[in-house]
């Protein structure tokens, strides 16, 4: 049985206060019955989430906002000098010691939080430290996969994100094309997998395939100025990302296609819908 983690165990035993649930190695969760969402039998299989209340296993049907292994945007509930509580969608809080904080946990605001088994405490533990930039040696990404991204800071080169909720990425700031906050959740591409591990990432998809969402974001923008925008190939890439929020690339692709299939005009400064 792994804490933490989404499992199908089956019921061994049945009592008016909740289940036995028991795992193929013989280990036990209590589930108690006001997660019970429809009645079953013994031997029936259920899939839980099994986590620790006081060294003990206990499983719940409530959907964690994050399991082991994954990072959330979680808020604070209670903060003590020993550490915090957050609340991370399920009945049992989850602590955070004081050592594993970056700076220290206040009340009533959200954290990015990474979830991990502690060793020495034997629990499921969170902690807000955690690499910026780190290496991996396999990843089930390949290039142009659409991802679901929380923003983490903004650097030099740009933002470090979370990626589908398990792996740590950079949006470079040449591929950010509209205003970000930390904690915000986006939709992402993976862009390189570097033979360093890394992983980089852009905010907008890549190559003709895709130009459709520009297109569309033109003609959209087309409509709300009355069929007029002052913009053209020879706007500058911040005007484009002011106006469209996407890459001056993109931008061309997409008024080339628009104006091949006669649907808009092209001048020296502007765009007209025909």
């Amino acid at each position: 049985m792994q804490p933490g983690k989404t499992q199908t165990l089956k019921i061994s035993e049945k009592n008016n206060s909740g289940w036995m649930l028991e795992s193929e190695t013989g280990e036990t969760a209590f589930m108690s019955k006001v997660f019970i969402r429809e009645e079953k039998e013994i031997g029936d299989e259920v899939e839980v989430f099994v986590y620790q209340d006081d060294h003990k296993l206990k499983a719940t049907t409530e959907i964690p906002l994050a399991e082991v292994g994954e990072f959330a945007v979680m808020s604070c509930v209670q903060s003590l000098p020993t550490g915090a509580f957050m609340d991370w969608g399920i009945i049992k809080d989850l602590f955070i010691p004081y050592k594993q904080q970056k700076t220290k946990i206040i009340e009533g605001k959200r954290y990015l939080v990474y979830l991990y088994v502690d060793d020495e405490l034997e629990l499921i533990t969170g902690t807000t430290k955690f690499k910026r930039n780190p290496q991996y040696e396999d990843v089930p990404f390949r290039k142009g996969d659409k991802v679901e991204l929380i923003m983490m800071n903004e650097s030099e080169l740009g933002w470090n994100v979370v990626i589908n909720k398990k792996y740590i990425g950079l949006v470079y700031t040449s591929d950010v094309y509209k205003k970000l906050y930390p904690l915000s959740e986006e939709e992402g591409y993976i862009k390189t997998i570097r033979e360093d591990g890394k992983i980089d990432v852009s905010l907008q998809p890549e190559g003709f395939e895709n130009i459709d969402e520009f297109r569309q974001k033109i003609l959209n923008k087309l409509d709300e100025n009355f069929g007029l925008l002052h913009l053209s190939d020879k706007s500058s890439p911040e005007e484009i990302k002011a106006e469209l929020q996407m890459s001056k690339k993109n931008f061309k692709k997409a008024i080339g296609g628009l104006y091949k299939d006669k649907i808009v005009d092209l001048s020296n400064d502007k765009i007209r819908l025909l």
